[in-house]
C-alpha cells in the first residue's frame, strides 16, 4: 500500500489521483495525492470497508514511478 493523502504535494514523489483513474468513476471525497515513497504494509483484518479501487492502469503507473524512484 501507498499514502493516499488530501495534502497537496508538487513534486516527483506525487501522484495526483483523478476521477478516470478510480473504477465505475467513484472517486475519493476529497482531491487526492499518492505519496509514492511512502509505502507499508497492512494486516488485511485492519480494513473496515473498501470505498473505491483505482484502476489496473492507474496501479500500473503508480508500480512504473516508484520502480523509477528506486533505480
Amino acid at each position: 500500500m501507498v499514502q493516499v493523502t488530501s495534502k497537496i504535494h508538487i513534486d516527483r514523489l506525487s501522484l495526483p489521483v483523478k476521477k478516470v483513474d478510480f473504477v465505475d468513476g467513484k472517486e475519493l471525497p476529497l482531491k487526492s495525492f499518492i505519496r509514492l515513497h511512502k509505502i507499508f504494509l497492512l494486516s488485511e483484518n485492519l480494513i473496515i470497508y473498501k470505498n473505491t479501487a483505482l484502476k489496473p492502469s492507474a496501479q500500473n503507473l503508480i508500480i512504473e514511478k516508484i520502480t523509477s524512484l528506486i533505480k
